[in-house]
């Protein structure tokens, strides 16, 4: 299975480009305020470092040019290709930190659109900002470090502007990059512009994270590049140029007093990082922290300037490179105003740190010293996943006062699942729209929740989503209303047929049928003829099946076959078959029935084969479902066949035939299906959650997966392991906190009341 961060090199979508030297901190600071974008300019006029390609280690010779020579690589034709067709486009380059993704397109940029205005606008705001006021033809929107943009609390108008400006004459030319795990967040559940925009509209280039032999050996002359080749770990030569592996290797193993109060320092920039503060790291915040990073035997007696030596260490430069990075932002010349962390140090702690405690010291220093409001947000969250309510509370409190209702509202599924009735209530109060709560339904039904039948009240306010089902009671005012068809065609798409599957399921066929007519639609025949056949009501199906409705003619034969003991099965979708009509579930059901199973998978089109496996297997023939399956899934050639593409449809067929070949002990073959599939992240954590194995579990979680954190904590929890559920949660692990709390409700545990008010 492929890890989310893992730079994968397989298949026709990985064509990999690769970059020089290149990096530049990771600029997520969304409140900072630029008092005028940079003018729109060529950019032969931009300084390579403005667009956030790294400094490359020094080699001890003066007058070498800013940058390294540039060794250019068999992926970096699909970029070139790709903007020298100066058609209007979207390209992200992925890959991991250091490894030349904004490098390669300050080359391909320079070669391809040399005299294309370049516009960097660093933040979400900025984007709307730049896009409000229109973007002329032939520019380049330089996106370095696209997650700015759309992870943002703006990131979702940002994506549907970016959607309508790519739907413009044009031409322009968008250009980004990603780390792997941020494309991962955009194209989830949780993101829906971002991800159609990703999916629909931008070329992915994935940036190879090493050189091989022969461009190793063919790389041009430049001290800097010797001095990478000759260092590079398994040819990580872009990372040993932008010097990430030293900066990395001096935190890792400190020689001195000095270098260890600096990782003290650098290890709570860190954490304070993957917990959510995005601003520049204060002196005030890192001074008040670092403490608790600090070894018993350090602690002892240290002076009274260690944390200026450590600060001076963290941030000296060595080979041109420093772990820590000043930043200014106040106009004049005067002390930093905060640090950035080094990006490849950044993902290293990411990686190493992920399940990592952190000390009160850190959250002290947080609750005192961060003043962002989205990083308050953020930092509550993190808070609250490990039940730390005396530091949650008040980072979402000063959040909540002076940041966006928006962002608050994001919190919304937190707050409820930690019982916070009073801060759910004023969030309510603040937000006057109506909200679409589907996403709460799932949590909302949970018996232990705390508070739950209040926050079940506080919810009737939410509007259901336009994909949930209505109730009759909540839709029928469509038929009392003067301008009924008015009303049913501003109704969202697919809201009609699903009123008037509810009016009929409640007996109310003469209303149900009055929105069959009032909006004729290409679903009624199809509706009637499931409803009549439902019904009983063969006089009613005869008369469809007769004007030809294909529908009403396969549920008439599925009638013949269910009630008819002597009916021959091939006689009887003869007429089916003859006008080319499609069978119906029901149709293919009654052949189930009869033992018509080959008559059943002959007749099935490639998206009814998950329902009829589903039948099949229903009727104990496992073995003739996965037959189905296999041929459907695999069935290049026969255009009757062909193989369903997107991931609904991959995900229904895939998944059941994984897990009916996991059943039957094919274990192999289920996970050589699995490999590489968006759905194994769940699957595997699933199957091993059901096999009862532990230890691959934990090792799928210590690795970051979040469907196998779920599935541990609920194994965890079934087998009594409650220590080990405290330390995840203190970790950070949200599931083992949730079933802790659960555990906690059921008083399962010792001290729940306490925890259930004070947390951990």
């Amino acid at each position: 299975m492929s890890d989310s961060v893992r730079n994968e090199m397989s298949g026709e979508s990985a064509a990999v480009v690769q970059a020089g030297s290149i990096a530049g901190g990771v600029h997520m600071y969304a409140h900072i305020r630029h008092n005028a974008l940079s003018p729109a300019r060529p950019i032969s006029e931009w300084h390579p470092f403005d667009l956030d390609v790294h400094r490359a280690v020094t080699a001890g010779e003066n007058r070498l040019p800013d940058l390294p020579a540039y060794v250019a690589r068999e992926h970096d034709r699909a970029l070139v290709d790709l903007l020298a067709a100066k058609r209007t486009a979207m390209v992200v380059l992925t890959g991991e930190s250091s490894t030349g993704k904004t490098r390669a397109l300050y080359e391909a940029v320079t070669a391809e659109l040399a005299t294309w205005p370049l516009l960097y606008p660093r933040t979400a705001e900025d984007l709307l900002h730049v896009l409000a006021n229109g973007v002329e033809p032939g520019t380049v929107l330089w996106l370095n470090e696209t997650q700015n943009h759309l992870l943002d609390t703006h990131g979702e108008r940002a994506a549907a502007a970016l959607r309508a400006l790519l739907e413009l004459p044009g031409p322009f030319m968008v250009v980004g990059t990603l780390w792997p795990q941020y494309w991962s967040a955009l194209t989830g559940p949780n993101q829906p512009q971002a991800r159609d925009l990703l999916y629909h509209r931008v070329t992915r280039i994935r940036v190879a994270k090493r050189f091989t032999a022969a461009q190793m050996a063919a790389a041009p002359t430049d001290p800097r590049l010797a001095k990478a080749l000759a260092t590079a770990h398994n040819g990580e030569v872009v990372q040993a140029v932008a010097g990430g592996p030293a900066v990395v290797e001096r935190y890792e193993h400190p020689d001195t007093l000095e270098d260890r109060y600096a990782t003290a320092i650098l290890t709570a920039a860190l954490d304070a990082r993957r917990l959510g503060h995005h601003a520049l790291l204060t002196t005030a915040l890192l001074t008040a922290a670092a403490p608790g990073y600090l070894s018993d035997d350090d602690r002892v007696d240290a002076s009274g300037t260690w944390f200026e030596s450590g600060l001076e260490t963290a941030t000296a430069t060595r080979l041109g490179v420093a772990a820590l990075i000043p930043q200014r932002l106040r106009p004049g010349v005067g002390p930093p105003d905060g640090y950035h962390l080094h990006d490849y140090l950044d993902q290293h702690g990411r990686s190493t740190r992920r399940r990592a405690l952190t000390p009160d010291s850190l959250w002290d220093a947080l609750l005192a010293y961060a003043w962002d409001s989205e990083d308050r947000f953020r930092l509550a969250r993190s808070a609250y996943h490990r039940l730390r309510y005396r530091h949650a509370d008040p980072l979402y409190r000063e959040a909540a006062a002076t940041g966006s209702t928006t962002t608050a509202l994001r919190m919304l599924d937190v707050l409820i699942a930690h019982g916070r009735v009073e801060e759910v209530r004023e969030l309510l109060d603040r937000e006057p729209r109506p909200i679409h709560a589907h996403d709460l339904t799932e949590m909302l039904q949970r018996s232990w929740l705390p508070h739950r039948q209040t926050f079940l009240e506080l919810l009737k306010r939410y509007r259901p989503s336009p994909e949930s089902l209505p109730s009759a009671d909540e839709l029928i005012v469509v038929s009392s209303a003067d301008d009924r068809g008015g009303v049913l065609s501003q109704m969202p798409h697919g809201q009609p047929r699903r009123l008037a599957t509810v009016l009929a399921d409640e007996g109310r066929w003469d209303e149900a049928l009055e929105i069959v007519r009032t909006k004729p639609a290409g679903w009624a025949g199809a509706w009637l003829a499931e409803r009549f056949a439902a019904a009983g009501n063969v006089a009613r199906l005869r008369q469809l099946a007769a004007t030809g409705v294909p529908e009403a003619v396969a549920n008439l034969a599925a009638h013949t076959l269910s009630t008819d003991d002597r009916a021959d099965a091939a006689a009887a979708v003869a007429g089916l078959v003859k006008a080319s009509y499609p069978p119906t579930e029901r149709l293919l059901a009654a052949l189930i029935d009869r033992d018509e199973d080959e008559l059943a998978i002959k007749l099935a089109t490639a998206t009814m084969a998950h329902s009829l496996a589903r039948e099949l297997v229903s009727k104990g023939k496992r073995t003739q479902a996965i037959r189905l399956l296999r041929g459907t899934l695999f069935r290049h050639h026969d255009p009757q066949h062909v193989r369903l593409t997107g991931p609904l449809a991959d995900n229904l067929q895939e998944v059941l035939l994984a897990d009916l070949l996991a059943d039957e002990g094919c274990w192999e073959e289920a996970v050589e299906l699995a490999m590489g599939k968006h759905w194994a992240q769940e699957w595997i954590p699933k199957r091993l959650a059901l096999a009862g194995n532990l230890d691959k579990l934990r090792a799928l979680a210590d690795a970051g997966l979040g469907h196998a954190c779920r599935e541990l904590a609920g194994l965890l929890a079934k087998h009594g392991q409650h220590d080990e559920l405290l330390d995840r949660t203190r970790k950070g692990d949200e599931h083992c906190a949730q079933r802790l709390i659960a555990l906690a409700h059921d008083g399962e545990i010792p001290n729940g009341e306490q925890l259930l008010a004070a947390g951990l």
